[in-house]
């Protein structure tokens, strides 16, 4: 750079293109930041010296924001604004020495009320001095194109809150506050109640009297709701010519109420195109911008178009949608008309009113959104983009080793693209890949970090939330934070009617035990119940009071002939079961909840009822089942497990990353994590060993698995004396979701007759054998590997999740589910042995059940979408953990699930609309409705370019996650 221009100092400069035609004039280019430096490189190519004119208000960031085009300009000198416009007007004469000036053209927005008075006072071509006030005021825009009766904001202006207060208490919220001469919108805010008006109020004061702002007051505004368009101009001596109409691609995302997606041009011959030219013109008189580049914001709103601001320079964005405007224009864009405009009125002349219809080429700009977080390892998708066929320019600005964030407003947006192309079709295919990257994930790579891993149905042992018994058929249930709701009027999700009792049993009054009846297994016991059992709950030494409670609706009006607590030895168990038992028989023992598996084993055993034995101690231990799976020689997980480091340290160190690292008894998935280094799974180890021997576990000890990369089936089985038969084959579904590798999206019914369960289920029924499982319910979780199907666990009793499924699986089996096979294979062999070997192909219906997905945040004040899916024609059953006033969070696991819910219904077609549907809420974010606060307003192509003037306050402040415009 050279050095400063000074009252008796003179410089040269070096043209940018050697073109020196215009050699000996000179053009003044105030505050040539961003597009400002494209407008300032124009003029050094047409061949004139340029002087740079800094004013006081752009910062020293700001000064260095020069677009990549202008790296290589060096200005013939430098001038510093001083104290009066003439003191500054007389600097830059000296600097031009010799030459004359004539040009005093406005860079960035800082630089917009210098450039006005500077050309005045030194002669050049000008717009003056507004007599209404400072151009750049928003309140003195918004006076004047009231006054020319054209639609205007509602508004009120004042640096006291007594000032704005009457205005504030008569407009609707929300709200808008901004600074009244603040570059673009930063520091704007949607603000939704008084209190929050007013706390912004002072906020928006004190920034303004800190940075010495001239003229500090804020402006409160009415909300513009509609459709934004950005419309730029080019004028000299009054003459106004549009260069390009703009709209704003903007939609719901991760929370926000709508996310900037793009800026696509808008063709002149438009019915949208020409209300907003017509009315932008008309601004323009308003405030007698008679010279140079404009770009007005207008609002489209439901009473025609209305300005947001107008902004008295070039459109921002470092000018990089330079190259894509002369495409669509066959030639021009505003940056040489701009130049036009002041240095050749020949070439202004020539330009047309408005830009060719239809455009010349297809193009747009591409905002990069992020729908995840976290630190940056790699950028693969910003190579992929300046690959695409349409690529122009990206500017990416995400760098290796920084941190992204879900995207909900510009702040937290992670670049953006020019594409361009003579074929709309590859445009459009280049921006759906731009768009799939998006969704996939794969515009970064990101730093690994433990992960939590649980599977739908592997029903907590210590459940934190309880199904209460105390509704009806088509009522919402409110149940320690979760409840569910059944279609009122489904003629085709009737309960299935009980079943005779057969001869076989003996007259009178016949006992059933079920050992931890919770979840399914209350489901289990309530089938018993209906076919005229007498039914005793034993509860085991494990079950908590939270899952003795755990009584899922459909059970509502179950009632236990006795419920009994385990003995300290089976001898005392079994007798408070006989004392039950005063007249009639025992006939079965049962397994209800995971809990209950180990006492439901010995106590029919005990009882010599029907049973799966004790000859393998703990079979609910996943080290001992994988070790069995492998005796058998079918595909097992490499592990190692036991209850000190040093048992599990070699497996650690020679293992490949990542590891799961889980307790051996848990239910399910529960304290079940994914860990990356070796760090984190000693970790995991230490607290996994210290939670159980906290709580008195038995057998409390880790196992460390091999991570399982493939598709995760379950598959559901009933046996009796070791014949097995399918009842069902289940698919889940899980995508990578709002950061998370992996979130459940459902679980699918896979037809017995696929490729993959004429695989599975042989293998499912080996690891049956291998452990020694020859009666009752069970279901076994497999994932479909590379070299085939591997056990992830076998839980040895009916499959969880409140049996909320069962009407499903009765209807795509043409009659039955694995409850009532699984009372059969206690109490009905007939009943059993007419069961098919695996369940009809096809199915007798279609259905699934959906998991409900957030894709936004905040604390909940009403639930629309939950009532849209009730209102699906397949719809069956809801359940959710999500009231009014629940706080809800971005699904990256199942605790932050929103819900499931069951869908059916004959026409497979029904089914996956109403999916679509549900899906589309979740994607709309329409779900849920939030508490109001205050959001932090911005437009793309308003900012300062750089860091924002009120980032401060952001900062400082308390802003809600979701941003409007």
């Amino acid at each position: 750079w050279p050095k400063r221009a000074s009252a008796d100092s003179l410089f040269t400069i070096t043209s940018l293109c050697g073109n020196v035609a215009m050699a000996g004039q000179v053009v003044v280019v105030v505050d040539p930041a961003s597009t400002g430096g494209c407008v300032a490189a124009e003029a050094v190519k047409r061949g004139y010296s340029v002087i740079a004119a800094w004013g006081t208000e752009i910062t020293p960031e700001e000064r260095l924001h020069v677009p990549s085009v202008c790296k290589s300009i060096r200005y013939h000198a430098e001038v510093e604004q001083l104290s009066t416009i003439p003191e500054t007007a007389t600097a830059v004469k000296t600097a031009a020495g010799d030459m004359p000036i004539v040009a005093c053209i406005v860079g960035a927005e800082t630089g917009v009320t210098l450039a006005d008075h500077l050309s005045a006072e030194l002669q050049v071509r000008t717009n003056g001095i507004f007599h209404g006030g400072d151009r750049r005021n928003k309140s003195v825009q918004q006076r004047a194109v009231k006054a020319a009766g054209l639609r205007a904001v509602r508004e009120a202006l004042g640096a006291t809150w007594d000032e704005v207060e009457a205005f504030v208490d008569k407009e609707p919220f929300p709200i808008v506050l901004k600074p009244v001469e603040g570059g673009g919108s930063f520091g704007v805010k949607l603000c939704m109640t008084k209190d929050e008006a007013k706390a912004h109020f002072q906020l928006l004061m004190d920034s303004q009297r800190k940075c010495s702002a001239q003229g500090a007051a804020v402006l409160c505004q009415e909300f513009l709701k509609g459709k934004e368009y950005v419309v730029d101009h080019v004028s000299r001596d009054g003459v106004h010519k549009c260069v390009m109409v703009w709209v704003y691609d903007k939609r719901p995302t991760n929370g926000a109420a709508f996310v900037y997606y793009g800026m696509i041009p808008v063709p002149a011959d438009s019915d949208i195109a020409k209300q907003l030219i017509k009315y932008t013109e008309g601004v323009l008189n308003a405030l007698k911008l008679d010279n140079g580049p404009t770009h007005g914001e207008v609002m489209m709103t439901a009473d025609g178009p209305c300005l947001v601001e107008m902004n008295c320079r070039a459109h921002g964005g470092d000018g990089t949608w330079g190259p894509l405007a002369k495409a669509l224009t066959g030639g021009y864009c505003q940056i040489d008309a701009a130049a036009d405009s002041f240095l050749d009125h020949a070439a202004f002349n020539k330009l047309p009113d408005k830009m060719p219809s239809p455009f010349r080429a297809t193009g747009q700009e591409v905002m990069l959104v992020s729908f995840t977080e976290g630190t940056v390892t790699e950028t693969p998708g910003y190579q992929k983009i300046r690959e695409l066929p349409s690529f122009v320019y990206l500017e990416a600005s995400v760098k290796v080793g920084g941190k992204i964030e879900r995207t909900t407003d510009l702040f937290s947006n992670v670049g953006s693209c020019i594409l361009m192309h003579q074929d709309p079709v590859v445009l459009a295919k280049d921006v759906e890949s731009i768009r799939q990257m998006e969704q996939d994930y794969s515009m970064f790579d990101l730093d690994e970090s433990p992960l939590t891993l649980r599977r739908p149905r592997a029903d907590s042992t210590v459940t934190k939330t309880a199904i209460q018994a105390h509704a009806v058929v088509g009522a919402e249930v409110a149940v320690a934070g979760r409840g569910r709701t059944y279609s009122r009027d489904r003629e085709d999700m009737e309960t299935a009617s009980p079943r005779q009792r057969t001869g076989s049993l003996t007259e009178g009054e016949d006992f059933i035990v079920v050992v931890d009846p919770y979840s399914t297994g209350c489901c289990l016991a309530h089938e018993c119940s209906k076919r005229g059992f007498k039914v005793i709950a034993m509860w085991s030494k494990e079950a908590s009071d939270e899952l003795k409670s755990h009584k899922p609706l459909s059970c509502a009006d179950l009632v236990y002939h006795a419920e009994l607590t385990e003995s300290s030895t089976i001898e005392d168990t079994a007798a408070a079961v006989k004392a039950s038992v005063s007249s009639g028989t025992l006939v079965a023992c049962m397994v209800g909840g995971e809990s209950g598996v180990p006492t439901a084993d010995t106590l029919s055993e005990f009882l010599k009822l029907r049973t799966n034995g004790t000859q393998i101690p703990q079979r609910r231990d996943k080290k001992i089942q994988q070790e069995l799976v492998k005796e058998k020689g079918l595909r097992s997980v490499r592990q190692a497990g036991g209850k000190l480091l040093s048992d599990v340290d070699e497996f650690l160190k020679s293992e490949e990353m990542p590891v799961v690292v889980k307790p051996v008894e848990s239910a399910g998935s529960d304290g079940v994590k994914l860990c990356h280094s070796y760090q984190e799974a000693v970790d995991h180890f230490h607290v996994l060993m210290n939670a159980q021997q906290k709580v008195g576990s038995q057998g409390a000890a880790v196992l460390c698995q091999e991570f399982l990369k493939g598709k995760e089936y379950v598959v559901d089985h009933v046996s009796q004396d070791g014949v097995h038969k399918t009842v069902m084959v289940w698919v889940y579904d899980k995508r990578a979701v709002n950061g998370a590798a992996f979130v459940y999206h459902g679980m699918l019914p896979v037809d017995s007759e696929s490729a993959e369960a004429k695989v599975l289920i042989p293998y499912v029924r080996g690891v049956l054998d291998a452990l020694q499982i020859t009666n009752g319910a069970s279901h076994g979780e497999v994932m479909m590997t590379e070299s085939g199907p591997c056990l992830v666990e076998m839980n040895c009793r009916a499959h969880g999740g409140d049996g909320t499924w069962m009407p499903l699986a009765r209807a795509l089996t043409g009659g039955y589910c694995q409850v009532d096979a699984g009372a059969d294979s206690f109490v009905d062999s007939a009943a059993f042995a007419a069961l098919p070997d695996k369940p009809p192909s096809p199915f007798k219906a279609a259905g699934q059940e959906v998991m409900l997905v957030s894709f936004s945040k905040g604390k909940v004040t009403a639930m629309p979408g939950f009532e849209k899916i009730k209102a699906l024609p397949s719809f069956v059953c809801l359940e959710t953990g999500v009231d009014i006033g629940s706080q809800v969070e971005y699904t990256v696991d199942l605790f932050t699930n929103v819900g499931s819910c069951i869908l059916m219904h004959q026409d497979s077609a029904q089914v996956a609309k109403d999916i679509e549907t549900i899906r589309q809420l979740e994607k709309d974010c329409e779900l849920f409705e939030y508490e109001g606060h205050g959001v932090v307003l911005s437009r793309p192509r308003t900012s300062s370019e750089t860091k924002p003037k009120y980032e401060d306050l952001v900062n400082e402040s308390s802003y809600s996650w979701c941003v409007l415009m």
